[in-house]
């Protein structure tokens, strides 16, 4: 992320304590005290919020990184993900373009609750407009 961060100067990230924590598992950890609290954003806990913040950037020409703790919040943000931002490029007939990801981490293994613990990605798939992308 640092590499790419030095590169394009409008990438940027946002989420719930990715700058003074690095995120909850350490993801981010660093990018802060480098590239400053304008291009490492602490947000609320507001995942709708979050996905709109990106949304609304990539609309405007810059590439944000926006980062929702767990996989399982992504179902609170899903009318932003998939009426929103997996639309933008029909809804203007390809001429639009969202350069925008959202990274999570989910699964079980994380010793989690069971709100903290779904695997949601096979769900993502299947909505026209997103590009799911997972480590395996």
């Amino acid at each position: 992320m640092a590499q790419i961060m030095r590169e394009d100067e409008s990438v940027f990230v946002a989420g719930e304590d990715v700058g003074a924590h690095g995120g909850v598992f350490g993801y981010f950890r660093g990018l802060q005290p480098e590239f400053g609290e304008d291009r490492v954003v602490d947000t609320p806990i507001a995942e709708q919020a979050i996905i709109g913040l990106g949304i609304g950037s990539a609309v405007q020409g810059l590439r944000p990184v926006v980062d929702l703790m767990f996989m399982d919040f992504i179902c609170v943000a899903m009318d932003q993900i998939v009426n929103q931002a997996a639309k933008l490029k029909y809804m203007f007939g390809g001429g639009a373009k969202l350069p925008l990801t959202i990274t999570t981490a989910g699964g079980a293994g994380l010793s989690a609750a069971a709100q903290h613990s779904q695997s949601l990605e096979a769900m993502l798939c299947h909505v026209p407009g997103l590009k799911v992308v997972m480590p395996s």
